[in-house]
């Protein structure tokens, strides 16, 4: 499979190549805005998500063997229509499925040595992955169910309303985080977020007047009656985390069961991470 395929498997010195495949230090990373951001006469700005591009990178491979070229090069031309794995070992080790896409002009630069510059590397969405990213400390962000500037951004069908949550921090400062609340949970309400990225994790609330729910990511039901009922009141708890999910645009639909008796169905929406 094309994603097992991985250009720099080894981290140091390829005695087999004599040399590496990891590229010289200086190359670039980057991620291309996806999103367009609009501003009207009055008002705040709003947004929405175009594309789902990932990350883009810049490597040069400066003094190398020739074996390090044509193995370049072979890449380059079996994969223009495919894709395979570089890994990032200087960048947590992360893996990155894509191809290039400008050619690879190699130099000679002295007896036995090669230079190939300026080679754009980009990932393809949607395609397997081999190991999917999982530093949730340094790579995820979090979605509420409103923005900043107060806006919707979960879909409901159903009572869902709004709920400020108060909170004391461990500075002792009171604060408020937002959670979408069905109280009554009937069969088949449901609240939905989409997102551009790759896994995540989804928290609910938990506590003695909430009850089941089953998950669907992208049409698809992937986690059956997760129970969010607790004796006393947890707040949000992380009830499934789905990390083997490629770059791509995903729906995450919560779905309420709503087969207890009255007052034991409800269902909190807390948060969303998701895996950039």
């Amino acid at each position: 499979m094309p994603q097992t395929d991985i250009l720099n498997p080894k981290q140091g010195f390829d005695k087999a190549l004599g040399d590496t495949m990891n590229p010289s230090f200086g190359f670039t990373r980057k991620r291309a805005a996806t999103g367009l951001n609009k501003k009207a006469v009055a008002g705040v700005p709003y947004s929405r998500e175009l594309q789902n591009t990932g990350h883009s990178f810049s490597f040069s491979w400066l003094n190398r063997t020739y074996a390090c070229v044509q193995r370049l090069k072979w890449y380059s031309e079996q994969y223009e229509d495919g894709f395979f794995t570089i890994i990032d070992w200087d960048g947590g080790a992360r893996h990155f499925v894509g191809h290039f896409t400008t050619e690879i002009n190699a130099v000679a630069t002295a007896n036995g040595k090669w230079d190939v510059q300026n080679v754009t590397f980009e990932e393809v969405p949607t395609v397997p992955m081999v190991e999917y990213p999982s530093d949730w400390d340094h790579d995820a962000i979090s979605f509420g169910p409103i923005n900043d500037y107060g806006d919707q951004k979960l879909a409901t069908s159903g009572a869902w309303v709004l709920t400020a949550n108060p909170v004391i921090d461990k500075d002792g400062d009171a604060t408020t985080f937002q959670t979408m609340e069905n109280a009554a949970g009937a069969a088949g309400d449901w609240a939905q977020y989409e997102y551009r990225g790759y896994g995540f994790r989804l928290w609910l609330k938990r506590g003695p007047t909430y009850g089941q729910c089953n998950i669907v990511v992208d049409g698809v039901q992937l986690a059956a009656a997760i129970d969010c009922y607790a004796a006393a009141n947890m707040g949000p708890v992380m009830v499934l985390v789905q990390q083997a999910m490629p770059l791509d645009y995903h729906r995450v639909q919560v779905v309420c069961v709503g087969t207890r008796a009255a007052g034991l169905n409800g269902i909190g929406w807390a948060k969303l991470d998701v895996m950039r």
